[in-house]
């Protein structure tokens, strides 16, 4: 008896790996901040599952940078509006130095069809039958083989995943209401464990960051 299988698990690997990249362009204004910002608060313009995830970044990032963030809306509710004066006067009592602002264009996870994989299962038997004469030292040999089985095939589709998300970024002296820094970026996500909303805002996020403190805008952790 003889029995083959045919698997195709690599192929499915193949498809839930991809990579991650972002770009970013920010320019600083010439005249920076006597000391770098150290209490920020973050407003996000983005779809809402998608602002959950880039202030969480944000969050994660001043922690790590030694440095204090929160969410605007916390601090101002978006229960009424609120006057110019109301918001100077609010972010000075909290001891803000910067007003971080990002807007976020997203795609959404885009999955397109990358052809379909095949499961099989072949079991079978074969039986051969055959005669050997020698001669000297030459030996002829007729053979006769029959071989019967069965194969049994699934087929399974497989999608490629992708997702861009497009973002502008400003962060903003409240004292003074000058622009300290603005930004652009990008970020290109392929492949199913890399287009989720947590990898492409902390990456955006990141990107941000770091130049933010590249540029001495940004107090840097000690």
């Amino acid at each position: 008896m003889i029995r083959f299988r045919i698997l195709a698990a690599g192929a499915a690997a193949a498809f839930l790996s991809g990579c991650i990249t972002t770009s970013i362009q920010g320019y600083a204004d010439r005249q920076l901040p006597v000391r770098p910002v150290q209490h920020m608060v973050a407003y996000v313009a983005a779809p809402a599952p998608f602002a959950g995830s880039i202030l969480s970044s944000v969050a994660q990032e001043v922690n790590k940078r030694g440095i204090v963030a929160e969410d605007a809306l916390r601090l101002f509710p978006p229960t009424r509006s609120y006057t110019d004066a109301e918001i100077r006067q609010g972010l000075a009592a909290q001891g803000v130095d910067g007003v971080f602002v990002i807007n976020v264009g997203d795609t959404g996870v885009i999955r397109e069809y990358a052809g379909t994989v095949f499961y099989g299962n072949y079991s079978g038997s074969t039986m051969a039958t055959g005669n050997a004469t020698t001669l000297g030292n030459v030996t002829t040999a007729s053979i006769n083989a029959t071989s019967h089985g069965t194969m049994r095939t699934t087929a399974a589709p497989t999608y490629r995943y992708r997702r861009q998300t497009n973002f502008t970024a400003r962060l903003i002296e409240p004292a003074t209401g000058r622009t300290l820094w603005v930004g652009n970026g990008q970020v290109d996500a392929g492949g199913l464990l890399f287009v989720g909303n947590n990898a492409n805002a902390s990456s955006s996020v990141a990107a941000i960051f770091d130049d933010l403190q590249k540029n001495g805008v940004m107090a840097v952790a000690q």
